[in-house]
């Protein structure tokens, strides 16, 4: 099941836009740790549609209790339809697929084109953490897709 025990936050994920109606969180899967990624079926989670989510922030530790470093941000990747494979152009964005890297109340027009979906985590670096490595063209890694 999608909740591993091993990571602390996941996404929450709820089928009504504004955080109402059907929930599950779902852990970030393991394409960090040298692990294959994992697509879930929207059906496959219990969910009929995608409304809304939130994704968390981590903090890492800080010395200064004034400052909080970001250390992980969560995301979340939906797909209009079942990804046979990673899409090889980043211009498909928006099309076919879309990320979110915050909570979003309401998803628009991708609450019903929403099929799949995959949580994921990457550590901040240098400020920069808002692309999926899974679409660059370079990036290899095996796709588990539960349905």
């Amino acid at each position: 099941m999608p909740n591993d025990p091993g990571l602390k936050i996941g996404a929450r994920l709820y089928d009504a836009a504004y955080y109402q109606g059907n929930a599950i969180t779902v852990r970030p899967d393991g394409w960090d740790r040298g692990e294959g990624a994992v697509v879930y079926s929207l059906a496959y989670l219990g969910l009929r549609r995608l409304g809304s989510l939130q994704a968390p922030v981590e903090a890492s530790a800080s010395d200064n209790p004034f400052h909080q470093v970001i250390g992980r941000v969560t995301h979340v990747t939906v797909w209009a339809y079942r990804p046979g494979t990673w899409p090889d152009r980043l211009d498909e964005h928006g099309t076919t697929w879309q990320q979110y890297s915050a909570d979003t109340a309401d998803l628009g027009t991708w609450a019903a084109k929403t099929k799949y979906v995959r949580v994921w985590q990457q550590a901040a670096i240098g400020g920069v953490c808002d692309l999926d490595p899974l679409t660059e063209d370079s990036f290899t890694t095996s796709v588990t897709i539960m349905e």
